[in-house]
């Protein structure tokens, strides 16, 4: 939904970051000897003064980093080794990746569009490097999302934890952790689902049903003629495509009432308007937590690849979280093969409606596979 606030806000923020990158720049060449660090803390602190969502002012922050080290430390982008493992986030949208420069094992970031730089120092293995930057070498590669598990038993996600992008000049620490690995793992799928529009439909039309407002309004936009307030809620008439139609709302923001006077006959998209009412707002919300989690529960019966230190296995979510572990170990690539070969023998057998689905791990034989 549009919203003309948040646009100038957003419009704003990339002002003030491009202001503070050529500031920091201009700085930097001032200096005889350059002292990345206390630049970047300078500059990140009076960053975090501006008034950002917290993922906007991570981006902020990576962007002013990648623009310094773009400039000032060209050694940071020559990444030419051996590619020892990857760890994606945002459904690779952006990797970590270890590589193997001459016997020293580095840690390298690459965000789409931009290019790949080291995040960390060389060690001497792949484990030191998990080691000093995460606190831990136990990782989980699930559904294109890397996990890593704390010493407590915690577990956290790289794309909730972007910070370790800037750790050769600011420490990586997790800042947003799960109870356990379970917990990760359940939050990943759902918001897969979030990401679904047929499910936020459906809780629309379940919310609008429930209020009684026409659900062949949604994505129109209309003229509004008025707004009344009363004892009984938000009275609204309004026109689209010349036919005069009115609803009830149990509440609106005074902000519309504003808009009107302001602008008689503004054209409005009903959505926003209805979204507006902070009754319809909060059924919408719970709806679409039933709907999120009853999809939630199909998708337990779903088959992954899930890949640790051990190597890379299929097995079968539970609504809790829980994996159940079906094959052996293989490679990742022999894994998603072994997946696909595995879902077309289900294909065949539920076309031969032989199929058993909570039996499945009876009736399928994993190819051998050469030693991890």
């Amino acid at each position: 939904m549009r919203n003309d606030s948040i646009e100038r806000s957003v419009n704003d923020s990339m002002l003030y970051m491009a202001e503070y990158i050529l500031q920091m720049i201009e700085e930097s060449k001032k200096q005889n000897e350059l002292d990345m660090k206390k630049i970047i803390d300078e500059k990140l602190k009076n960053l975090q003064m501006n008034f950002m969502s917290n993922e906007a002012r991570e981006e902020a922050e990576y962007e002013l980093y990648y623009t310094f080290i773009k400039m000032q430390r060209p050694d940071q982008f020559d990444n030419k080794g051996d590619y020892v493992e990857s760890f994606p986030l945002n459904n690779y949208n952006g990797i970590f990746q270890i590589i193997d420069i001459n016997g020293q094992f580095f840690g390298v970031y690459k965000k789409e569009s931009k290019e790949a730089h080291k995040v960390t120092r060389g060690f001497q293995s792949k484990e030191e490097v998990l080691l000093n930057t995460f606190g831990t070498s136990d990782f989980e590669r699930f559904r294109g999302e890397s996990l890593f598990l704390t010493k407590e038993g915690m577990a956290f996600c790289l794309k909730d934890n972007k910070q370790f992008r800037l750790n050769l000049v600011k420490p990586f620490r997790a800042l947003s952790l799960y109870e356990n690995m379970e917990q990760a793992r359940s939050f990943i799928v759902k918001d897969e689902l979030k990401k679904d529009t047929n499910i936020s439909l459906q809780a629309l039309l379940r919310t609008l049903e429930e209020f009684r407002i026409p659900s062949d309004l949604i994505g129109k936009t209309v003229t509004i003629n008025s707004i009344f307030k009363d004892n009984e809620g938000v009275y609204i008439t309004f026109e689209e495509n010349q036919k005069k139609q009115d609803i009830r709302l149990p509440d609106l923001e005074e902000k519309w009432l504003e808009r009107l006077r302001d602008n008689p006959k503004m054209k409005v998209a009903l959505d926003e308007l209805i979204m507006d009412s902070r009754s319809i707002g909060e059924g919408f919300l719970a709806y679409y937590g039933i709907e999120i989690n009853k999809e939630f529960q199909i998708m337990q019966h779903d088959f992954d690849v899930i890949s640790n230190k051990e190597g890379s296995y299929i097995g079968k979510l539970s609504g809790a979280g829980t994996v159940k572990k079906l094959s052996p170990y293989f490679s990742e690539k022999e894994a998603i093969q072994q997946l696909v070969n595995m879902n077309n023998f289900i294909h065949i057998e539920k076309q031969k409606e032989r199929f058993v689905n909570n039996e499945v791990d009876l009736y399928i034989e994993f190819m051998e596979s050469r030693k991890i």
